[in-house]
């Protein structure tokens, strides 16, 4: 049987311009001044548009694409 890897978190993404496709990320949701943030989606880029501050990334739990709002959670570069 094999383990799934954790990823490990290398830096948070501050500017969708940071992003390029094919890069391994999180995107992350705050829940509470008391708690850690929550992973909601971790996957590849696949397209940026930072004029409305939105990526798109292949999810690797469902497969599909997902479009990532950043002013609703915060990103995450993994390795």
């Amino acid at each position: 049987m094999l383990k799934e890897a954790k990823a490990h978190v290398v830096s948070r993404i501050r500017a969708l311009d940071q992003l390029h496709r094919g890069d391994e990320i999180e995107a992350r949701l705050k829940v509470g001044p008391n708690y850690d943030d929550v992973v909601i989606r971790r996957g590849s880029v696949q397209e940026t548009a930072p004029g409305i501050g939105v990526v798109w990334i292949m999810d690797r739990q469902s497969g599909t694409r997902k479009a990532i709002n950043t002013d609703e959670c915060s990103l995450w570069r993994v390795a």
